[in-house]
């Protein structure tokens, strides 16, 4: 990569939009990830990780790839859509931050090639007017690799007005037997729900676009309660995906597209800016 290349220049307000939000990478830290990914896909000899190789390699902020595994590209997108959300959600406070994890439709390193989310996109999207959401829904989609079983298990990250009616009815939508038999010594959890007390914070975080390797573990001590032992719960640690799965999660979010991995109901992007529908 060309260490000429000038950093990837934003807007006063994006960057200020930045430096709001705790935690969020510095123009420097998407550079150094960009080079990371780059030398993480030229190890490997297939034509579409040289192809992505290639692209990010190529990437400069005159004509940016405006690929979904670009993290200065990244960068800029999911500043825009905080921004934006922010502007939208900005009129009341009655706004929840949900998360949606589809067991049922885990698969296999085997079955990543041929893999979609179109269909569960479609199925979440046939869902929400089906249980009768009336305003906007939007967010991020994801997948995390868990060691415990073996599978890919996709996810989404979502803000979505405090319509608990319609919450209830995706709630036990999400229940549905296939989705809650998956994993047989674990009880799952298809959906959760929060309130919005960071907007920034919690809005940029629908958007990071970062796929994990997850590990499980329990504690090691049980834990007394009013002098009764309580079994050691089961926690989850995440960690960067192994070299072969990182590079090819690559290749899939740069396939898949910004968009694709980006879910709205009720709003549609214009330029760079939302609009509800």
């Amino acid at each position: 990569m060309n260490k000429r290349i000038p950093l990837a220049g934003l807007s006063p307000e994006l960057e200020m939009l930045a430096l709001s939000i705790p935690g969020f990478e510095t123009p420097e830290q998407a550079r150094k990830e960009r080079v990371f990914r780059i030398a993480s896909l030229s190890t490997y000899t297939g034509a579409c990780y040289k192809a992505l190789c290639e692209k990010l390699t190529e990437c400069h902020p005159k004509y940016p790839c405006n690929s979904a595994a670009c993290p200065e590209c990244h960068r800029r997108y999911r500043l825009q859509m905080t921004r934006e959300v922010l502007r939208l959600c900005n009129k009341t406070h009655r706004w929840r931050s949900v998360t949606l994890i589809f067991y049922q439709d885990a698969f296999t390193d085997a079955e990543t090639p041929i893999w979609s989310p179109d269909a569960l996109i479609a199925r979440l999207r046939r869902w929400l007017k089906e249980c009768g959401f009336k305003y906007m829904v939007i967010g991020g989609f994801e997948m995390d690799y868990h060691i415990d079983t073996g599978l890919w298990l996709p996810h989404f990250h979502l803000i979505t007005f405090n319509e608990e009616e319609a919450l209830n009815k995706l709630r036990n939508r999400m229940k549905n037997k296939p989705n809650m038999s998956v994993r047989k010594s674990v009880i799952s959890r298809p959906m959760f729900d929060t309130g919005i007390d960071n907007p920034e914070k919690q809005i940029s975080y629908l958007f990071k676009a970062i796929w994990w390797r997850v590990e499980s573990y329990k504690e090691n001590k049980p834990i007394l309660i009013n002098n009764k032992s309580i079994k050691p719960k089961r926690r989850t640690k995440k960690f960067r995906l192994c070299p072969k799965q990182h590079a090819h999660s690559l290749v899939m979010m740069d396939k898949q597209g910004i968009q694709t991995l980006t879910f709205m109901y009720k709003v549609r992007k214009y330029g760079d800016h939302l609009i509800l529908k």
